[in-house]
């Protein structure tokens, strides 16, 4: 067998999405509820209206020429004639409408493939290195270990309700080719005195604050990992931040905790769960490679020679003699329906095994593996066709983007038009780009990293700026980035360049490196020896725009029809869980409560207040029996609703279920960031309060809270409780986010009658020191 099996709750939880999809298209189901089980599914809204992309896992790019013809099916019929591959290694199908959601992922799951976790707060796609297996280089293979680790954590109940998105990946070498080195939980192939085992990384991640992966164990045995991956993963469920989505992932928790605290709490996890069960991850049961049969070596470089320009370009031996292992640049990542068959069809022809043949990659490419000289001239004219980059310099398929604002809800400008731009350049220009070869350039349409700018030689990501009140598109600029274990680093920002300019910056920045390369191993070598400062000198040459009136091109963003505006950007769904399904269930809870008294109003009233907070719980149900029973368990006999409430879930709803909501809606608001509420914890042991130095001239800080992350107005409900419970004069300390919150609550604060003494900025947050009356 090739490939991860689906566990049996993966079906389950098919089931379930198939009846609230089927509420969803009656009108039955708030599309906010829905999103919370879509998303998990892999599932997300595009900017085109009743439009969705779904996301489907490959674990380590893995795919069989059977499956990729399923693809190329679903594609055709319910998307748009493509497959995209992701920066993960995954598959995207774009423009599937709502009612192709079933027929979708039921294709997926008859393929033994799914989109479960591709979405969401969850364990997201696993990487691993595209040449495991067949890397000179590589300790073992560790495509075993991935896909294993894949199918323990897809039938956990917990991989689907986290803080936030929670990414795993392996690498066999320290070349790190599967970026663990960045990843929240990161695995790297090492043997150790003929042990086969892992170096493992924790808390890495790119986007907002982006951040390494911390060293965390020199050697695990491969034994462990799945052990591991579960403590850690608990420990984040239990403790991460759920009220804040920019301040949820892994890394924040880490930092917010410190390395050996949370080093301590995964030893104490591991040692809760050891003796629970079974930890092996039966590394046979889903991949066994048929073995190579010997043959002779280096037996494919004779041919036209457009054959051996092609080879040479994309070719790589394996350490099975004799056999070489292929990548196919794919143009925008994009594989046309038409071109997945043919490329199926080949392989099962003229590969004696092609079920293990076929991997995408975080690059965005096809790679193909254990072709033989007969094999590699077989299949040149098919693979020729796959993709126009296949007949130029393999530069031009080292560029990486995201889809940007052609589909995302998040995106400012449009990569793929920008790489194409690109490509139409550096193609016309006299520019050695074979000289060029393995440069990295990547392209981001937002901060939020899924081009993986910061991981590129050359790295970019779009932004809004201006000229004279009138917005343009325009991206900064990031170069010197290294990969591998013990030497990983980001990009470092060089500079900015209008969008309309990014094709000739690129140009020009490659003929400095060309220049320069015969003095540097590397172009990250280069940029630490004064090549960043060329390249941000370079930078301000085309970083300007002429006025609006005197050249609108510039105002456009590739491929744009209208003048650049940030229109039709919105909230991302990447995030999509707990906190959207409470805030749907009170925003539907605030309407029930708004109408008069009816007993469909009074049982609505009662079925959402009740179901409101029980996904705190991690309570899934579905009826409304089982939601007042879940409800009983988790918030009246455990004393956070008063017992006198527990009548009114019996029987028909009474008038009395509006005071059930007000209880439910205030005690939500004693919730803090995961998800306990204010009873819970004063009944834990207590903890010193932080108390922060006094001014000159000013008595003891009381209390002193920290409200980043906390919106409004629930920052301020969060100030008036504090004060509340403070005596008249005494001082607090709160910290809030610039913007909306350090214009508001300090207002709302004195309406109150309370004297604000001091409103300091500190980094990006502000420290606001107030007087109780």
């Amino acid at each position: 067998m090739t490939g991860y099996r689906i566990p049996q709750r993966v079906h389950d939880d098919f089931g379930i999405f198939r009846r609230q999809h089927a509420d969803y298209l009656a009108g039955r189901l708030d599309a906010l509820v829905f999103k919370t089980l879509r998303v998990p599914f892999g599932i997300y809204e595009q900017r085109t209206p009743d439009t969705y992309m779904v996301r489907v896992k490959l674990t380590g790019g893995l795919i069989t020429p059977a499956q990729l013809a399923a693809l190329a099916d679903l594609a055709e019929t319910c998307a748009n004639g493509r497959l995209h591959v992701t920066t993960r290694g995954g598959v995207q199908l774009h423009y599937v409408k709502p009612e192709n959601f079933l027929r979708v992922v039921e294709g997926l799951h008859q393929a033994g493939l799914t989109g479960r976790g591709g979405g969401g707060n969850t364990v997201r796609n696993i990487t691993a290195d595209p040449y495991a297996g067949v890397a000179p280089d590589e300790a073992f293979d560790v495509t075993p270990h991935a896909l294993a680790m894949t199918e323990k954590m897809l039938a956990q109940k917990d991989s689907y309700a986290l803080p936030r998105k929670f990414k795993i990946a392996f690498s066999g070498s320290a070349a790190d080719r599967g970026g663990a080195t960045f990843s929240d939980v990161g695995f790297i192939a090492r043997l150790q005195n003929g042990q086969r085992g892992f170096r493992v990384h924790v808390a890495g991640g790119m986007g907002a604050h982006s951040r390494l992966g911390h060293p965390f164990l020199d050697f695990l045995p491969e034994a462990e990992i799945f052990l591991l991956a579960q403590a850690i993963k608990e420990v984040f469920d239990a403790r991460g931040n759920r009220r804040n989505k920019h301040a949820a992932r892994l890394r924040f928790l880490v930092e917010e905790l410190g390395a050996e605290t949370f080093r301590a709490l995964v030893e104490e996890k591991i040692t809760a769960l050891r003796p629970q069960g079974d930890w092996e991850i039966g590394l046979d049961a889903g991949f066994s490679p048929a073995p190579l049969p010997d043959i002779p070596a280096n037996p494919a470089e004779v041919g036209t020679p457009e054959f051996l320009l092609w080879f040479s370009r994309f070719a790589t031996p394996q350490k099975q003699s004799g056999y070489y292992a292929l990548k196919i640049p794919l143009q925008l990542g994009d594989l046309p329906v038409a071109h997945a068959r043919a490329l199926a069809e080949a392989l099962l022809a003229v590969a004696p095994h092609a079920e293990e043949t076929l991997r995408f990659a975080g690059d965005q490419n096809l790679y193909l593996r254990n072709l033989s000289a007969p094999a590699l001239h077989a299949l040149y004219p098919v693979l020729r066709e796959l993709s126009p980059l296949t007949q130029y310099p393999a530069l031009l398929g080292d560029v990486v983007v995201c889809t940007g604002a052609a589909t995302c809800q998040l995106g400012i400008t449009v990569p793929r038009g920008a790489q194409l731009a690109l490509e139409k350049k550096l193609i016309a220009s006299r520019l050695d780009l074979d000289a060029a070869q393995g440069l990295k350039i990547h392209m981001s349409g937002c901060p939020n990293s899924c081009g993986r700018h910061e991981i590129a030689d050359l790295g970019f990501f779009g932004k809004a700026s201006r000229k004279d009140g009138q917005l343009y598109p325009a991206y900064n600029v990031f170069v010197g980035a290294r990969i591998g274990d013990g030497v990983t680093r980001f990009a470092r920002k060089a500079g900015e360049v209008a969008a309309f300019h990014l094709p000739a910056f690129v140009q020009e920045t490659l003929a400095l490196w060309l220049q320069e390369k015969p003095r540097h191993a590397s172009f990250a070598d280069w940029t630490d020896a004064g090549g960043d400062a060329a390249i941000t000198a370079l930078a301000r040459r085309f970083e300007a725009v002429p006025n609006f009136d005197d050249d609108r091109n510039p105002y456009f963003d590739f491929q744009a029809r209208e003048i650049f505006s940030l229109k039709g950007r919105g909230a991302g769904e990447c995030s999509a869980g707990m906190y959207d399904l409470i805030e749907a269930d009170k925003k539907a809870l605030n309407t029930a409560l708004k109408a008069t008294d009816t007993p469909e109003t009074l049982t609505q009233i009662r079925l959402f207040a009740a179901r409101m907070l029980l996904v705190t719980r991690g309570e899934e149900a579905r009826d409304e029996a089982e939601v007042l029973q879940a409800f009983r368990k988790q918030f009246v006999d455990s004393g956070l609703i008063a017992a006198e409430f527990a009548p009114l879930l019996e029987g028909a709803a009474q008038p009395a279920v509006r005071a059930l909501a007000e209880a439910v809606i205030a005690l939500y608001g004693t919730m803090d960031n995961t998800l306990k509420f204010a009873a819970e914890k004063a009944a834990e042991p207590p903890k010193p309060t932080p108390v922060a130095a006094a001014t000159a001239g000013d008595t003891e800080i009381h209390r002193c809270k920290d409200y980043r992350g906390v919106a409004c107005p629930m920052n301020f409900v969060k100030t008036k409780m504090d004060l509340a419970q403070m005596q008249s004069g005494q001082l607090l300390e709160i910290l809030l986010d610039d913007g909306a919150p350090i214009e508001n609550v300090p207002q709302s604060v004195r309406g109150e009658g309370h004297a604000v003494l001091a409103q300091t900025r500190e980094g990006e947050a502000w420290r606001v020191r107030i007087r109780k009356k």
